[in-house]
């Protein structure tokens, strides 16, 4: 049963109330470069030294390997050396944190752990609508685009597979005006 906190969130398994240092060794990060998620996941990996592997998975991996472990295709997902998989980047470096206390990553008082938290929500829930603006809405769309391709059809040419990401951008685009970017 997955503890309370994370109820509705993408956790395959029941996340254990306790993880080794061991048990992040040698995992596996799936997410693009793109994904400013998978960004905060691999900073938080890379700061506390914790060795893994970054996969920049292709749209059959996705769907093949990403999906039926957390239950949806989404980035970042981390795949653990015993097996078990970890979706939501918050919750990731949260248990990473945890489990990992040397090279802390929040301050020790209240107040500044509070002022902490307060910016990371900010982060992960307003400033996406600025880089949807930003992706969608100025010349960095097309970069977008061909980046979804090349990660998405690693084996296609550029043209092609940028033709087949479309769809995808055209829904993110779609999230610009939902969001209110």
């Amino acid at each position: 049963m997955p503890h309370p906190n994370q109820a509705g969130l993408a956790f395959k398994r029941a996340v254990p109330t306790s993880l080794d240092r061991a048990s992040y060794a040698g995992c596996r990060l799936y997410g693009w470069m793109a994904s400013p998620y998978t960004a905060k996941v691999r900073s938080m990996l890379s700061y506390k030294r914790l060795p893994f592997t970054d996969v920049v998975p292709s749209a059959m991996q996705l769907r093949l390997t990403v999906k039926p472990a957390v239950g949806r295709v989404i980035m970042p997902a981390v795949r653990l050396g015993d097996g078990s998989w970890r979706q939501d980047s918050a919750l990731i470096c949260d248990e990473v944190e945890r489990n990992h206390p040397d090279r802390p990553t929040r301050p020790p008082g209240a107040t500044q752990r509070l002022a902490a938290s307060l910016l990371e929500l900010h982060a992960d829930e307003w400033l996406p609508m600025v880089a949807l603006h930003y992706r969608w809405n100025t010349g960095n769309a097309d970069w977008a685009v061909s980046e979804f391709g090349r990660c998405a059809f690693p084996m296609l040419p550029s043209l092609i597979a940028s033709r087949l990401a479309q769809p995808v951008a055209d829904r993110m685009r779609a999230l610009c005006r939902v969001h209110g970017a």
